[in-house]
């Protein structure tokens, strides 16, 4: 827990102090960090009243009220696993623009809420009445109410380990998919395809949850079930820490004084590398291939780019070609630099013909994506 609050933490400063680009994805994991919070603070209380141990060595009451603080960390488990996969996918959103890649997200978080909804709902409802759930601990047959048969809670179990494992590995394997081509050299794609895809890495405590899970059934449920616990926190916090971990670059460049791109040269001598318009949430810079589309082609979120040819006249009225101190490369931000007069050594004025040609690619604006929002 101190981990994945110290990574949301980070998560927040970077999106909403450094690129100021703060959106739905961030706030779905602030959300998803508070459900967190109760549920390991659940867990902690009750451990301390007696999950973890056997019926036989605790009293009536330490029973009930560990019971109880299990059926809130079914809630919490359940709210903070659908924020935190819902917050990996809006990530990726915004950084996608292919129509397959879109709906294989959409239908990630489409199933992640319904199996989760009807997990949740399954869970709490399963005695009736719902107190029954914790009072049946006290053993006291006094106490009316009636459970689903166990069998049915563990089968639903099954299928859910199984949905998230599968939301996992589908959010893992995208990224893969999201880079395979764009311009860069393969060590740069496989690093994003490493950063992009850690949310997965929560699966593994999927997986491993999975032998435990027929323990629901054992009558010694406090002892019992704890490995079942155990995981399914380990599997929320690991969700949200790669979640988070996945957007501290900026913080990265920050801290080692790298204030600049040189991945493009400034369009003025002198200066730092330039950078592409900041990332927002409203117009986020996409990744996909070069569309079809002219109109498209033409959109803000891509990279433009102007190669400038410089002709000088002299006094005699020649014209000379462009020369490497007068030849340049630069990005349009979507406004035009200001003419400048230049001037011959004897003060005159000299004369210049500009020829700009422009290319418009998208690719490039890809993988400058990447760089904003990592």
């Amino acid at each position: 827990m101190t981990v994945a609050c110290i990574t949301v933490i980070l998560r927040c400063y970077v999106r909403g102090f450094l690129v100021k680009a703060f959106g739905w994805d961030d706030g779905a994991m602030v959300v998803a960090l508070a459900f967190y919070v109760m549920f390991s603070a659940c867990m902690i209380g009750g451990s301390l009243w007696g999950t973890g141990r056997r019926y036989a060595d605790l009293t009536a009451v330490q029973r009930v009220t560990a019971m109880r603080y299990w059926w809130l960390c079914e809630i919490a488990y359940c709210f903070a696993s659908v924020g935190g996969k819902i917050s990996i996918c809006i990530f990726l959103l915004r950084i996608t623009v292919r129509r397959t890649h879109i709906w294989t997200l959409y239908t990630v978080m489409t199933l992640t809420v319904i199996a989760g909804l009807v997990f949740m709902f399954l869970m709490l409802l399963q005695c009736k009445p719902l107190q029954y759930f914790w009072y049946k601990a006290a053993l006291d047959p006094t106490i009316e109410g009636h459970c689903l048969d166990m069998k049915i809670i563990i089968a639903m179990t099954y299928v859910y380990s199984g949905f998230a494992a599968f939301c996992d590995f589908t959010v893992g394997i995208l990224p893969i998919f999201l880079v395979k081509k764009l311009h860069m050299k393969r060590q740069t794609k496989m690093a994003v395809v490493g950063i992009l895809s850690m949310a997965c890495i929560a699966s593994s405590a999927v997986i491993i949850r999975i032998p435990f899970v027929h323990t629901f059934a054992d009558p010694d449920f406090l002892y019992a079930t704890v490995e079942i616990a155990i995981w399914s926190n380990i599997e929320v916090g690991l969700g949200i820490t790669a979640g988070s971990l996945a957007t501290l670059r900026p913080l990265l460049r920050q801290w080692l004084g790298s204030r600049t791109d040189p991945t493009y040269p400034s369009p003025f001598p002198g200066r730092s590398g330039s950078r592409l318009p900041q990332a927002s949430r409203d117009r986020p810079f996409p990744l996909g291939s070069l569309d079809e589309n002219a109109q498209n082609r033409l959109r803000p979120d891509k990279l433009a780019v102007t190669v400038t040819t410089i002709h000088s006249q002299d006094q005699n009225g020649s014209w000379h070609g462009p020369s490497s101190p007068n030849s340049s490369e630069e990005r349009l931000t979507g406004q035009r630099s200001p003419a400048v007069p230049a001037y011959t050594a004897d003060g005159g004025e000299m004369g210049l013909s500009i020829h700009r040609t422009f290319e418009v690619t998208q690719t490039m604006a890809q993988s400058e994506s990447i760089r904003e929002h990592l």
